[in-house]
């Protein structure tokens, strides 16, 4: 019997959790971030990630990929892109390197923004862009609304796009201050 590779859910969980972890943002004294630490938060995210896997995490290599999450003998596991734009729009164009790249790698990774009034069609976008393919894209999406021009962050949540299907396999609050019996979890009484 093939053993299973439990990598993909791994780096769920793990993402999932340091997504809170060093959080830009503040509840209380900072609730706008820059894409700069965007960029820098996420890159952080995913090479803690990769660490705790035991691999290595290699930033803009290859096709200028953000980063390509490789083994000890130089095999990539992952490839991974984030842009604060929505997949929708036609200046993303993260998910069709990553297609382009599929065949390298055991799975991509994609993470984006979605408005929540174009959920929807950002995950059609998305399914789209991925067409049929049997190779696993792992997609990580921050749903917001926008208020006075600003992103008010909902959920993160997680879709597996595969052989032409979607499944959100995990969805939590976007904000740490946001979940419930964490350490994170705001200290205001509502």
């Amino acid at each position: 019997m093939p053993k299973r590779d439990s990598t993909i859910l791994d780096f769920v969980s793990l993402f999932n959790v340091f997504w809170y972890r060093d959080f830009p943002l503040s509840e209380s004294y900072k609730i706008l971030g820059s894409r700069a630490e965007w960029t820098a938060h996420i890159g952080m995210a995913v090479r803690c990630c990769a660490e705790l896997l035991g691999f290595f995490t290699y930033f803009e290599t290859g096709m200028r990929t953000d980063a390509v999450i490789k083994d000890n003998r130089g095999h990539a596991i992952a490839h991974i892109e984030w842009e604060w734009g929505e997949a929708f729009s036609e200046q993303v164009n993260e998910i069709r390197k990553l297609y382009a790249q599929r065949k390298n790698t055991k799975f991509s990774v994609f993470l984006s923004s979605s408005r929540l009034d174009q959920h929807q069609e950002n995950l059609d976008a998305i399914m789209q862009h991925w067409k049929k393919s049997r190779d696993p894209l792992l997609v990580f999406l921050v749903t917001f609304d926008l208020k006075d021009r600003k992103r008010w962050f909902h959920r993160l949540e997680t879709h597996l796009f595969k052989n032409g299907r979607r499944k959100m396999i995990r969805s939590q609050p976007a904000l740490p201050w946001d979940a419930e019996g964490t350490r994170w979890e705001s200290a205001k009484v509502t």
